[in-house]
C-alpha cells in the first residue's frame, strides 16, 4: 500500500501548479543572485567567486530557511486533505495499514520539496553560465558543492521540516494551526538569533540551530578568499554534532507523528457535539414573515446599479476587515511580532561594542526589521484565506447565487 499512496500523491503534487510556481520563484532568485549583484540571498557575495563552494552552500542554507513556508503545503496539506474533503471514512474503512498511509504521503511531499531545490540548483548553474558575468568572478564548474549541500544541508533540513509539520498536522487537524505553528517556530528561531549575538553563547547556538546555519558560519568564519573558492566545509566538530542532533530530533518527531495519528475525525479528548434540538417558531410569526417578504419582492425589481455595487463593496470591506482584526490568527501573529520586537530591542543599546541610546532612528530600524517580514506573511495568509473562505466552508455555491434587490438606500444596505 505504501507504493500506491506514494505514486498517487507524487502524481498529484507534480500536477499541482504550486510546485512549479514555487520552484520557478526559487530558481529565479538563485539565478539572479548568482549572475548579478542586484539580488542578494543572505548578504553580498564579496570578493570570492560567484560559483564558489562556500557561496553555493550559503545559498542552499538560506533557501532551506525560506522553504519552511513552502514545504507546509506539500507535507501538511496531504495529511489533512481527506479530512477536509470528507473522504477519510472511505480510506480508513479499507484494510490498509496506517503507517503506509502516512509514510506514502510524507515521502511524496518530501520528494516534491526536493524537486523545488533541484530547480534551485539548476538556477544557480544557469546563472553562472550567463555571458554578462565577469569571467574573473567565476571559478571552475563543479557539481560537488551542490551534492554536498543536498546531502548535508537540504535533505536533513527537509526531514526536520517534514517531521515538524506532520506532527503539527496530525495533532491539530487544521492547516491554519499548522501555518501559525510554522510562523511561531520561525519567530522563535529569529528571536534566538537576536538573543545569541553574544559570542560567549556562540557554541551552544551553533548546536541548537535546526538549519545548521550557525554551525556553518562558525566553520567558515575565518576562511580566506582562496579557501572559500576551493574548499567545502569539513563535516566535523560543531557541524557534525548539529546534523546528528537534529536528525535524531527529526526521527523522534516522526515517531510521535506515527503514534499520535488517529483516523477518527474527532481528536482524542474532544467531546462529540450533541445533536441540537430543532428550534420551532410559531406558525403565525413564520407565516407573517413569508407574506411580508413576498410582498416586498413583488413590488421591487432586481437592480445592480452603481449604488448597489458600492453598498456591497463597503459592506464586504467592513465585514472582512472586522473579521480579520478580531480573528485569532491575526492576534497570534501580532503577538509573535511583539515578541520579536521585544527580543530585537534588547540589542539596540550596543553597536560594535559601543553603547548607544535608543533614539528614533535606531528604534525605527528595529521595528522595521521586526515587522516587515511579518506583514508579508499576514498579507500572504489572508489573501488566500479570504478568497477561499466560502469554498473552504462549502458555502461558495450559496453565496455566489444570492440575488440582490434595490429596496431603497437603507433597505439595500440591510439586505447586502
Amino acid at each position: 500500500m505504501f507504493a500506491e499512496f506514494f505514486r498517487f500523491d507524487l502524481r498529484y503534487q507534480l500536477r499541482s501548479p504550486l510546485l512549479w510556481v514555487a520552484g520557478s520563484i526559487f530558481a529565479l532568485f538563485a539565478f539572479g543572485a548568482t549572475s548579478s549583484d542586484v539580488i542578494q540571498i543572505g548578504g553580498a557575495i564579496g570578493n570570492v567567486h560567484r560559483n564558489a563552494p562556500a557561496v553555493i552552500v550559503n545559498f542552499f542554507v538560506n533557501f532551506s530557511v525560506l522553504g519552511l513556508f513552502i514545504v507546509t503545503f506539500f507535507v501538511a496539506q496531504p495529511l489533512l486533505r481527506d479530512f477536509e474533503m470528507g473522504t477519510d471514512e472511505l480510506f480508513f474503512s479499507t484494510p490498509m495499514r496506517q503507517r503506509d498511509y502516512i509514510a506514502g504521503r510524507l515521502t511524496a511531499g518530501l520528494a516534491a520539496a526536493v524537486a523545488i531545490y533541484l530547480l534551485t540548483s539548476a538556477g544557480m548553474i544557469l546563472g553562472g553560465a550567463m555571458p554578462w558575468v565577469d569571467p574573473e568572478r567565476l571559478g571552475p564548474f563543479s557539481l560537488a558543492p551542490h551534492l554536498w549541500s543536498f546531502a548535508i544541508v537540504v535533505i536533513p533540513n527537509l526531514l526536520f521540516m517534514t517531521a515538524l509539520l506532520s506532527l503539527l498536522a496530525v495533532t491539530t487537524r487544521s492547516l491554519l494551526s499548522v501555518y501559525l505553528g510554522v510562523i511561531g517556530f520561525f519567530v522563535l528561531w529569529a528571536m534566538a538569533s537576536y538573543l545569541a549575538r553574544d559570542i560567549q553563547y556562540d557554541a551552544i547556538v551553533s548546536l541548537l540551530d535546526p538549519f545548521g546555519a550557525r554551525a556553518l558560519e562558525r566553520t567558515m568564519r575565518y576562511w580566506s578568499a582562496n579557501e572559500s573558492n576551493t574548499l567545502l566545509p569539513q563535516l566535523d566538530s560543531y557541524l557534525l554534532i548539529n546534523r546528528v542532533l537534529w536528525l535524531a530530533i527529526s526521527t523522534g518527531l516522526l515517531t510521535a507523528t506515527f503514534m499520535l495519528f488517529r483516523p477518527q475525525r474527532f481528536r482524542a479528548g474532544k467531546k462529540r457535539l450533541r445533536h441540537a434540538q430543532p428550534v420551532t417558531q410559531p406558525a403565525t410569526a413564520a407565516t407573517g414573515s413569508q407574506e411580508k417578504g413576498a410582498a416586498l419582492a413583488a413590488n421591487q425589481k432586481a437592480s445592480f446599479g452603481r449604488r448597489v455595487v458600492s453598498a456591497q463593496f463597503l459592506h464586504q470591506l467592513r465585514f472582512d476587515a472586522v473579521g480579520v482584526l478580531r480573528s485569532v490568527p491575526f492576534v497570534v501573529l501580532l503577538a509573535f511580532g511583539v515578541a520579536n520586537l521585544t527580543a530585537g530591542s534588547t540589542s539596540v543599546d550596543d553597536m560594535f561594542g559601543t553603547s548607544i541610546l535608543p533614539v528614533t532612528d535606531v528604534m525605527l530600524r528595529v521595528i522595521d526589521g521586526s515587522y516587515s517580514y511579518l506583514l508579508i506573511l499576514i498579507i500572504g495568509f489572508y489573501a488566500g484565506e479570504l478568497v477561499w473562505r466560502e469554498r473552504s466552508a462549502r458555502l461558495a455555491e450559496l453565496t455566489d447565487t444570492l440575488p440582490y434587490m434595490e429596496i431603497g438606500r437603507a433597505s439595500c444596505r440591510e439586505r447586502v
